[in-house]
């Protein structure tokens, strides 16, 4: 028996005025009107305030003379413009911030790791750390380690040496080791890039090969071997024929390389006067001056000396130093950091005067006040041929590495060579990281946290060990939880870094200050701020947004 299905009414259609979906459209539209028009209303009330008040409105201010100095930085001089002061804040934000960056994501990791620790004391200091650090006001902290710690720290002649290691404190700051490009470096810097294209090269042509035969290859073990081979190889061509370094000497002290620096130095040290010291040594060699030096040094580091003997040993080393060789050269140039190192690195004392320009550092050398005059080969051949006597002084050409290690080391009542931080961008950068690590440390735990205990003991029961597990295992699966809250962290710190104006450290919102004081144009330097630390914010939250997306876990 056929049967017929009943006429089902088809449902009609809903006007659109009762449409959910396009009552929502149509509601952000009107939203968005609105937040336009009270946006131009803001805009046309300020120009027509301004324009009553005879304000200017635009930002040609920026072109005017600053006529003020800035403490640090990049370069800049009190004639620039506006413009190029707060380009000057802006480049000490970033510096501040990206350092900031990178130093609290390794204490975070380093601390969220060790509060997970078995081991009870390094789990107690964990916690304490981040339990206090995170209920103090930054503010509060940064007044402790810039007025309490930095300020109060050994005068520069008694700088303090960390460890033994040549890193300096005292109240102008602190002095580290750092690198130092030359002018072989743009030429290593090609054969760097060459070796990560070989390495790159490299790895698809052996996982290709894996795919095809099965058997398992140390592909990043090759690729690393294969971009070093070709970074050494680079580095010795450079060092060797891409330098245009050079030093000027008296060709009477018959110098050929700094090797020869050695055997004057032993020589202008006044052994009579070390005699009256009452010192017995026999210095022939430089080596006995070294190992001499360094038992006088740890002699006045024991604290046990009288006064009358700490004053023998000082006038001692006084004696030593009385003989170092004299440098002329640019201030913080390749020339200075490169002849200063391989002194410095033959344990010659070496005393820099650093000045602004060549021809400053080719008077200096003409009127005997140095011993070496260091630069490139064309600079040196130009001072050279207007000194009274060219020929009385020889031009030795020398080998620089692309990066040249700058060490500090003390030089009478100062620190010479490496890089200085000062006590305003130390106590700002130290504070930064230390609060915001504290929070990273939480997050860092919290990621590992996440992990399945089933994960970690998967990876026990393949015989891996902690330091595996950890680096193989868990942290790559706790990134794709840590990343989204640790980049609230980064946006923090940078905008948390706008407190720098109370310690006087010049950031973007100190020289900001200063430009609204001298031209009086507040609303556009406010508006420079605005603009600044959004693009900033943005751009890091842009790049870590694409790094999660890179290692969350795709699902079937």
């Amino acid at each position: 028996m056929a049967s017929t299905s009943p006429n089902i009414k088809q449902e009609a259609s809903i006007p659109f005025w009762r449409d959910v979906r396009v009552l929502g459209i149509i509601a952000q539209i009107i939203f968005t009107i609105l937040v336009i028009i009270f946006f131009a209303w803001l805009v046309n009330n300020f120009i027509t305030n301004a324009e009553n008040q005879g304000l200017e409105i635009g930002f040609d201010f920026l072109n005017s003379t600053a006529s003020f100095d800035i403490a640090e930085g990049i370069e800049y001089e009190a004639t620039d413009t506006f413009g190029r002061a707060l380009w000057v804040g802006v480049v000490n934000t970033l510096r501040v911030s990206l350092i900031g960056i990178v130093l609290t994501t390794l204490l975070g990791i380093v601390v969220g790791i060790a509060r997970l620790s078995n081991n009870w004391l390094i789990s107690r200091v964990a916690t304490v750390y981040i339990e206090i650090v995170r209920n103090i006001p930054l503010l509060v902290l940064l007044f402790f380690i810039y007025f309490a710690v930095i300020l109060k720290l050994p005068a520069v002649s008694d700088s303090a040496q960390l460890f033994g290691l040549p890193i300096y404190l005292n109240n102008r700051g602190i002095a580290v080791p750092g690198l130092s490009a030359t002018s072989a470096f743009p030429i290593w810097l090609a054969f760097i890039i060459l070796g990560v294209i070989l390495a790159m090269v490299l790895w698809t042509i052996q996982s290709r090969k894996e795919e095809q035969t099965g058997e398992s290859i140390n592909k990043f073990g090759n690729a690393v071997f294969a971009f070093l081979i070709v970074a050494f190889i680079g580095w010795i061509v450079t060092s060797a024929f891409a330098s245009d370094q050079a030093i000027m000497v008296s060709a009477s002290k018959n110098i050929s390389d700094f090797d020869d620096f050695e055997s004057i130095y032993v020589a202008s040290i006044d052994d009579d006067a070390l005699a009256e010291l009452g010192s017995e040594r026999n210095l022939t060699t430089i080596l006995d001056v070294a190992e001499y030096r360094a038992e006088l040094t740890d002699q006045l580091e024991s604290g046990t000396l009288s006064p009358e003997e700490a004053e023998l040993v000082e006038g001692r080393l006084d004696v030593l130093n009385d003989g170092a060789v004299t440098l002329c050269a640019v201030e913080n140039s390749a020339s200075e950091i490169n002849a200063a190192s391989q002194l410095r690195r033959r344990n010659i004392p070496v005393d820099v005067n650093g000045v602004d320009s060549v021809s400053q550092a080719g008077s200096a050398y003409a009127a005997g006040d140095c011993d070496i005059l260091a630069g490139t080969q064309a600079e040196l051949a130009s001072e050279r041929a207007i000194l009274e006597a060219p020929d009385a002084h020889e031009l030795i050409a020398t080998n620089a590495p692309p990066l040249v290690l700058n060490t500090p080391a003390p030089a009478g009542f100062n620190i010479q060579g490496g890089v200085k931080l000062t006590p305003e961008f130390a106590a700002l950068l130290i504070g930064l990281v230390i609060y915001t690590g504290s929070y990273a440390a939480e997050i860092v735990r919290a990621g590992i946290l996440a992990v399945s205990k089933g994960q970690t003991e998967a990876a026990r029961a393949l015989g891996l060990n902690d330091t595996q597990r950890l680096r193989l295992i868990v942290l790559p699966q706790a990134m794709r939880v840590i990343i989204p809250p640790m980049t609230s962290q980064y946006l923090n710190l940078t905008k948390n870094s706008s407190l720098a104006v109370a310690i006087g450290y010049p950031d973007l919102v100190g020289v900001g200050n200063t430009v609204l004081n001298q031209s009086g144009f507040a609303v556009q330097v406010i508006i420079i701020f605005m603009v600044a630390y959004l693009t900033i914010s943005l751009s890091i939250s842009t790049f870590l947004n694409w790094y999660n997306q890179k290692v969350a876990l795709v699902e079937r």
